[in-house]
């Protein structure tokens, strides 16, 4: 590293660091900046300068602020009008990327929703028979309780509409602007996720469904 930076009173200077990770040196904190000068700060501003969180080549002002020849010493760093751009537009891509990763998951969950739920496993088994005495016979088997009905069904071309709509609904919604492509894929993932829970039944007809009472 050169030499080391020098900084006037209430004099902010722009900065970057080529690593920001700084050599501790007594009470300082050495930095090589992006020009190859040393940044020297006092562990106290080294530390306000580690709250900020500056990545390598992102531009910050420092400034050692006093008020007068004898005040104490406060530094100051901030990040620049084009860093504070520059770094709100790679959230905001990023939050874009998660969005769009957790899209799916969550598209299937609502779909899901608005399906009739699934049959759930029974909360008791059926008791099983009774073995044999091996003197008098069997035991006799006592009658089982009434067990719980499978929900309601619906036909394949009832589901695959409510996905579609449901699917383009959200993406409208969610200003998500999808090639035809991945919105059939995405429906078709769906469509056989909720094949999996059972509710679909590819035999169906409309007359059944209305009889049953199911639209």
């Amino acid at each position: 590293m050169n030499g080391i930076i020098q900084f006037r009173p209430n004099e902010p200077q722009v900065l970057s660091l080529k690593e920001t990770s700084g050599v501790i040196d007594g009470f300082y904190v050495l930095y090589e900046s992006s020009d190859g000068r040393t940044l020297q700060l006092p562990k106290p501003a080294a530390i306000k300068l580690n709250t900020l969180d500056p990545e390598p080549g992102e531009e910050f002002t420092a400034t050692r602020q006093q008020d007068g020849p004898k005040a104490p010493q406060e530094w100051v760093f901030a990040l620049t009008a084009q860093s504070e751009q520059l770094r709100a537009e790679w959230e905001a891509a990023e939050l874009a990327e998660q969005t769009r990763r957790d899209l799916p998951a969550q598209l299937q969950a609502s779909v899901l929703r608005q399906m009739p739920k699934s049959a759930r496993k029974l909360g008791a088994e059926a008791p099983q028979e009774a073995k044999a005495t091996g003197t008098y016979g069997p035991v006799p088997q006592v009658a089982l309780g009434g067990r719980k009905k499978l929900p309601p069904r619906v036909s394949y071309r009832t589901a695959l509409r409510q996905i579609t709509g449901t699917v383009l609904e959200l993406l409208e919604n969610r200003k998500e602007q999808w090639e035809s492509d991945p919105r059939q894929g995405l429906i078709s993932t769906l469509f056989i996720a909720a094949c999996k829970t059972g509710v679909i039944d590819f035999d169906f007809t409309p007359e059944a469904g209305e009889q049953a009472g199911i639209q």
